[in-house]
């Protein structure tokens, strides 16, 4: 499954394309970044949501949190393109498009959370975003997929789904607006991963070399601009920063919060650069399964012996992406 200049390295086994030793290594590097970044950032995210002030006041200023989230990669961004250098000339309406979709998925699911979903649920609901990343990757990015990689897309989807049925209402109240909002955030992932995928195509095609510091610059930067935008007109410009004036802890964890994403980020980046949005959508759909037991455990709440047949089944498919 490895593309673009790292595809000359990999072999043909079996039918199917297997990664070299120095391919696994950068797997497994960019994996580890993804699931220690954002296994805090998901924390973060969670506690942020929980926040009540005094007064009993909650935070609901998404759009200016998407702003701090997206200023912090651009800043991390920047520095990285500084230290590794640049590609001129990227189709910047491919950028474009997968930062506006990508800002619009992090709403959906921040949103959702202040809506009143639940964490755990919001989360491995948007586990299932490798079908529509897949199906965005097939359709806008003209990719192909072997039945291998099918199998291990419905493993993943399949597994995290059994923990999510196995969680039953263990997991906090919900509401239908908040998974409403959800799905909304899926079908913006496969927008995005169908851009991302295209935009590689247009690179290759073009004899340029898609750096990971590069997208994340140029698709946080739009996000940045589309969240100040819909912050201003919302006008949650003034009431996030006054809430942040107000309580200091709470604008410790937004910053912790935009940190630990630009962090991941990179991570995120670094494997869709040397790898694709697919392989990389099944690292972080694992991670947000890590996420949801760790928020389980910290609640006190039991997994189901037919929930750790999920976690089993799910984490068979990503060790799929390895060997």
């Amino acid at each position: 499954m490895a593309h673009g200049d790292e595809a000359s390295s990999s072999v043909e086994v079996k039918g199917r394309i297997a990664y070299t030793a120095a391919e696994r290594m950068k797997l497994l590097q960019g994996a580890a970044g993804i699931y220690f970044f954002f296994i805090q950032y998901g924390r973060m995210q969670e506690r942020i949501f929980q926040f009540r002030s005094p007064a009993g006041k909650k935070f609901k200023a998404v759009w200016f949190l998407q702003l701090v989230d997206a200023l912090c990669n651009v800043i991390i961004g920047g520095i990285g393109r500084q230290l590794q250098g640049s590609t001129p000339g990227l189709p910047q309406d491919c950028l474009l498009m997968s930062g506006l979709g990508q800002v619009l998925s992090k709403w959906c699911l921040s949103a959702s959370l202040a809506a009143g979903l639940s964490f755990p649920v919001a989360t491995l609901a948007k586990s299932a975003k490798m079908i529509p990343v897949m199906l965005g990757s097939l359709f806008i990015g003209g990719q192909k997929f072997s039945s291998r990689q099918i199998s291990q897309c419905a493993a993943i989807v399949g597994g995290t789904s059994l923990v999510t049925l196995a969680m039953g209402g263990k997991s906090g109240n919900n509401s239908s607006k908040g998974l409403l909002l959800v799905v909304s955030a899926l079908a913006c992932d496969g927008a995005v991963g169908g851009q991302q995928q295209q935009l590689k195509m247009r690179c290759k095609q073009d004899n340029k070399k898609v750096l990971p510091y590069d997208m994340m610059y140029w698709t946080n930067f739009y996000m940045a601009v589309g969240s100040l935008v819909m912050a201003a007109a919302f006008k949650e410009l003034s009431s996030g920063i006054n809430i942040c004036r107000s309580n200091p802890a709470l604008a410790s964890q937004i910053l912790k919060f935009g940190v630990c994403g630009a962090m991941g980020q990179a991570s995120i980046f670094y494997m869709i650069a040397n790898f694709d949005s697919v392989v990389t959508t099944a690292v972080t759909t694992t991670r947000k399964l890590m996420s949801v037991l760790i928020s389980l455990a910290e609640g006190g709440t039991q997994l189901t012996p037919a929930g750790y047949l999920g976690l089993s089944i799910a984490s068979a498919g990503i060790i799929g992406e390895v060997i």
